[in-house]
């Protein structure tokens, strides 16, 4: 389950690395569909935007707080490379919150999945051990 959810977290970055790194015209299909939505749903949207970062991280890496790190960690990366090197993005702070907010909305999601996981992974490892025959070595 977690090489599923590792192999879905690198599409998704991809397409996140397109839609907020990219240019209007490369990524023209997300445009189209935002621009009428755009300034009534903007935060909305960057905490959506994330929530399924935060999910998989969580399922990848069983641990949520570190999962929503690497999440705010990740946005403030998107942002501040929008800023030095994208003149034709606006990096926004507050984009930052929004999208952190997402990744621990995903993250608190995933915790009973990753729960869940480590607690049979602990199980496995503390069975008892069954009692053989004869003589041991």
């Amino acid at each position: 389950m977690r090489w599923i959810a590792a192999v879905l977290l690198g599409t998704y970055s991809y397409g996140v690395a397109m839609l907020t790194l990219g240019s209007s015209s490369e990524v023209v299909w997300a445009y189209g569909i935002t621009d009428r939505l755009y300034a009534m749903t903007e935060p909305q949207a960057n905490v959506a935007l994330f929530v399924p970062a935060g999910f998989l991280l969580t399922i990848v890496l069983l641990r949520p707080l570190l999962a929503t790190a690497v999440c705010l960690v990740g946005s403030a990366g998107i942002e501040w490379f929008q800023a030095e090197y994208l003149p034709w993005r606006v990096a926004d702070a507050d984009d930052i919150v929004h999208n952190g907010l997402g990744g621990l909305i995903g993250a608190v999601l995933a915790w009973p999945v990753a729960w869940a996981r480590v607690q049979v992974a602990h199980r496995r490892r503390s069975a008892p051990v069954t009692p053989t025959l004869g003589r041991t070595a």
